[in-house]
């Protein structure tokens, strides 16, 4: 799946860089482009800029600019709002009301650029970034996923990012993140809306600077067999083949990614037989190969991108709500069995009951492990659903709290001014 890819704010615009590593990776690594651009084949160097072509940051803020890796600070990929007026590139300041009315009211701006340097008729779809807390992104995310669905008539998908626990007493990101989610889960034009929890994807072993540094990171990973695998052309690498329209046809709503790897231990050197054939694998290396398999696909759930599982009420199983599932066997050609394959379908049947699935392969991606991606789609009941009710509900606390405060403040100043009546003004 080729995509265009916009992020707002500092939180966005750092996601759309790993984005941007990832692209060149996937180039040098397996010659596979995931992002939109005018070159194709042998006419593409290792560091091309045009395998990021379609790739921009969008920000209220210059500097949150200056911090990034990939995405060049020029005006085919940075674009700076507020310059004109009192923002002078200073930021939203977590008001994301500001965001939201920067992004309108240069509008034409945003679409031009995407227009002229983004190759969007190239695109398969287009995908929005934003963190919830903060002032541009949350603010302006929900703006722009409808501006480009207006322009392009193409898929166009939002991913919205929250915030840390650590965040959840803070009265600002609690109010932003849930205005966002209103704004683009209930009052957008989005096809579908990529739901990531900072926290599902905080490591306890390492260090706070290291998930920060990371986390990123581990959010776009996810996404890598599933954009390439469509996009692959050696012959050696492509099997059962979800493509862009098997995605297109399954993304709706509510969304959650998930995505495991497990090592595959080297196999044994097979000797020839009689008849030059190899011998037969033993039953109990057959077994290991399905129950590797089978703990990747429940980890692949265990580790989507946000909770939204709940518990049945006569089984006590953990099981999912959700209009579609999408399965994603990759690793080396020879785990990828179709018992294998079978057992995938069989899981996510199970776990996810009634759902439209869709299932793939990706062979040869690597020697040494295996890997299964997972995509939950118009999610329903579950533990998604009680996050987000839980945001609306503090966020009226806080704005209560707000308002009540700002009165009480208000009342007795009332009271100094009253007791200061008869003093001269000077």
């Amino acid at each position: 799946m080729k995509l265009v890819i916009v992020g707002c704010g500092q939180g966005g615009g750092n996601i759309a860089d790993e984005f941007a590593r990832m692209a060149y990776w996937l180039w040098e690594n397996r010659k596979v482009r995931i992002i939109t651009g005018d070159k194709e084949g042998s006419n593409i160097r290792k560091k091309d800029p045009d395998i990021i072509k379609g790739i921009f940051a969008l920000n209220l803020g210059k500097g949150d600019m200056y911090g990034l890796e990939n995405i060049p600070q020029t005006e085919d990929h940075s674009i700076l709002l507020g310059a004109a007026d009192n923002f002078r590139g200073r930021g939203a300041g977590k008001v994301n009301q500001d965001g939201a009315e920067q992004a309108k009211k240069e509008s034409k701006k945003i679409v031009g650029t995407i227009r002229e340097y983004g190759n969007v008729y190239s695109a398969d779809a287009i995908l929005v970034i934003a963190s919830t807390a903060g002032g541009t992104g949350s603010g302006s995310v929900g703006v722009i996923v409808d501006m480009l669905k207006d322009e392009f008539k193409k898929p166009v998908y939002a991913m919205l990012v929250l915030p840390f626990r650590s965040d959840y007493d803070d009265a600002d990101s609690v109010v932003n993140t849930a205005t966002c989610l209103k704004r683009v889960l209930e009052n957008s034009k989005a096809d579908a809306v990529f739901i990531i929890d900072n926290e599902r994807f905080v490591r306890k072993s390492d260090s706070m600077k290291v998930n920060y540094l990371l986390i990123n990171r581990r959010i776009v990973d996810s996404f890598m067999d599933i954009l390439s695998v469509g996009e692959e052309t050696g012959v050696n690498y492509i099997g059962e083949v979800l493509d862009a329209n098997d995605l297109i046809r399954v993304l709706k709503g509510h969304t959650a990614i998930g995505v495991s790897f497990k090592d595959v231990p080297p196999r044994p050197k097979e000797k020839a037989g009689i008849f030059g054939r190899g011998n037969p694998r033993h039953i109990s290396a057959t077994q290991a190969q399905i129950e590797r398999a089978r703990n990747a696909v429940d980890e692949a759930l265990g580790e989507l991108s946000v909770g939204c599982d709940f518990t049945h009420k006569d089984s006590g199983l953990a099981l999912y709500d959700a209009g579609g599932v999408i399965g994603l066997f990759s690793g080396p050609a020879e785990e990828a069995t179709e018992e294998i394959i079978s057992m995938m379908d069989s899981v996510l049947a199970e776990k996810v009951p009634d759902a439209k699935r869709r299932k793939g392969t990706y062979p040869g991606r690597s020697s040494n492990t295996i890997g299964v991606t997972v995509i939950l789609t118009d999610i329903g009941e579950g533990a998604l659903m009680d996050q987000v009710k839980w945001f609306y509900e503090e966020a009226l606390k806080y704005k209560d709290k707000i308002n009540e405060r700002s009165a009480k403040r208000k009342d007795n100043w009332g009271s100094v001014k009253r007791v200061g009546e008869d003093l001269p003004s000077l």
